[in-house]
């Protein structure tokens, strides 16, 4: 109880939510010296925030919005990104917007995190080569965790870059899974009356 109390006093409430795995579901859209009160912050020093990130094991939905994300600089930005796909075992949804945001981020969360179900992108600039671009994709197409996907109002600064591809790419698997758990049943209902039958011309 000692060591709670000195927590409690001694960092914003919110990092210690999230270091004690009190906190289920994460906001985030003010800078970091806007919502970290009293932690002696900059705009751009996620330091504490990413310590008390790395054990949670209570966090299961995350919303990065904002200034938040927006005033970071670039290798901030993948720091937390990266650390959300690297930890956060129980983590399910993860929503990001209003900022630009490396591809390759984005491919390290998803072939990192072994839980994430939804990820959703909005208003975001999306950077990198286009073999980046091609290597999220494929991210996407292969991930075993991912259930749903969106992107909204989003854009590229990379030349020949089509994100409706991308889009496209997604809703060919989501049709694919929804067909074969059907086409299984429809065979598994075929093995079943030719066993029938034979069995009765036995």
């Amino acid at each position: 109880m000692a060591s709670i109390a000195y927590n409690i006093m001694n960092h914003n409430y919110l990092l210690w939510q999230i270091e004690w795995n009190e906190i289920q579901s994460l906001e985030i859209t003010k800078e970091v010296e806007d919502v970290f009160i009293g932690s002696d912050v900059r705009y751009d020093d996620i330091h504490t925030l990413l310590r008390a990130l790395v054990p949670n094991e209570s966090i299961t939905r995350i919303r990065f919005e904002g200034d938040f994300i927006d005033c970071l600089r670039s290798d901030k930005r993948s720091d937390i990104i990266q650390a959300v796909g690297s930890y956060l075992p129980s983590l399910h949804e993860f929503v990001l917007g209003d900022t630009p945001v490396l591809v390759a981020d984005l491919c390290h969360l998803i072939s990192k995190s072994i839980s994430l179900k939804l990820l959703n992108l909005h208003d975001v600039i999306l950077q990198g080569t286009p073999d980046d671009f091609k290597a999220f994709e494929m991210a996407l197409l292969y991930s075993k965790s991912i259930e749903e996907f969106d992107m909204e109002a989003c854009s590229s600064d990379t030349l020949g870059i089509d994100l409706n591809k991308i889009k496209d790419s997604w809703m060919r698997k989501n049709t694919i899974n929804r067909v074969t758990p059907l086409k299984q049943q429809d065979n598994s209902f075929v093995a079943r009356k030719r066993l029938s039958f034979a069995s009765r011309t036995a």
